[in-house]
């Protein structure tokens, strides 16, 4: 038996939907369409999230290698190891042998890497992916390899999926770029089957990056580009010689004046992934908590230092220390939680 397909109409984009039917039944006739949600407002009220994530997804080179149908396996076996000796914690994290003959939903997909892990390891893919270019490259990734998944164009605040389907939902890195994260959460929540669990990537407040990497540091470089000569400073200090960095945070600073430094919301969204990124925020362990609220058995793990930008102090460090401070102090805080066995959702207070 297939799926029965919803299609919508273009997006507020101007973009065509994207729609793959399943490969597998999701015992429901809803079953998976394309969502056409509007673009998210950032800090300085402008849309545009998902035109920047459509050009700065993970490894640059294979999103447009992709694009053109030219990507060898080579290339995208080379690109999936690069990930996962970035990020080691995502193999336990993440289980991604774990989920055979489960449904498992990808809330923002990207390029399709992790998704891959969960098909091969027996589990029935759906990937959710909001912007056109990526949802295309992770469907040419599911074909290149010769697997049997899904990859769907939607938004996380509109899951094109039936209610109560859902066995694991996986969405790493993505809700602290929703406007409405509670939304997004609440449908995670929907989409979920009774005893469905979910794990979730959020930005951690309470981190050496948020702190000292941008609200500090990051912040102290983009004012000495107000003093004369500052920009020769600043490429000499972080050994950056990215003009179109400094013109980003220029034109930034002509928009905005000084409210670009002082308020925190507008200048965290333009320094996590990049000038030009219309919104980011970050969470504390009470706030997740809040989130999930109507969830049940709420777990929240911390993970990665992410000292990159602070060369001397990774080098300092070593691997073992940053791995124990990184629990504490990492940048990437994981929700796991689950499903109340026939409860409905209780709203909590979340942003």
């Amino acid at each position: 038996m297939d799926v029965r397909v919803r299609r919508f109409g273009p997006n507020s984009f101007g973009e065509e939907p994207i729609l793959w039917r399943l490969p597998f039944p999701l015992g429901s006739e809803e079953g998976v369409g394309v969502a056409s949600p509007q673009a998210p407002r950032g800090p300085d009220g402008r849309r545009g999230g998902r035109e920047f994530w459509a050009g700065h997804q993970p490894d640059p080179d294979w999103l447009e290698g992709a694009a053109h149908g030219s990507v060898q396996p080579e290339a995208f076996a080379a690109v999936r190891a690069g990930r996962y000796r970035r990020y080691p914690h995502l193999e336990a994290l993440a289980g991604f042998a774990d989920h055979a003959g489960e449904l498992v939903c990808e809330v923002g997909c990207g390029l399709g890497v992790d998704g891959t892990r969960f098909i091969e390891g027996g589990a029935r893919y759906v990937g959710i992916e909001p912007s056109g270019v990526p949802a295309r490259t992770a469907r040419r990734t599911v074909d290149l390899l010769g697997l049997r998944g899904a990859v769907v164009q939607g938004d996380a605040t509109a899951l094109p999926i039936a209610s109560a389907t859902v066995d694991y939902v996986y969405c790493v890195g993505v809700l602290h770029y929703v406007q409405d994260t509670a939304a997004a959460v609440r449908e995670i929540h929907r989409v979920l089957r009774p005893g469905g669990r979910c794990l979730v990537m959020l930005h951690h407040r309470w981190s050496l990056k948020y702190y000292v990497s941008i609200l500090f540091l990051r912040r102290l470089g983009v004012s000495m580009l107000l003093v004369p000569g500052g920009t020769r400073l600043v490429r000499w200090l972080t050994g950056t010689s990215e003009e179109t960095a400094f013109a980003g945070h220029r034109a930034m600073l002509r928009r905005h004046g000084l409210t670009y430094l002082t308020d925190r919301r507008l200048f965290l969204s333009h320094n996590t992934d990049g000038v030009g990124n219309q919104l980011s925020k970050v969470f504390s362990r009470r706030q997740v908590q809040e989130l999930f609220a109507g969830f049940d058995g709420v777990e929240t793990e911390v993970r990665n230092l992410y000292v990159q930008a602070l060369p001397v102090l990774d080098r300092l460090l070593g691997p073992t220390l940053k791995e124990r401070l990184g629990r504490h102090l990492g940048w990437e805080l994981f929700v796991r939680a689950t499903r109340l066995q026939g409860g409905d959702l209780v709203h909590g207070h979340g942003r």
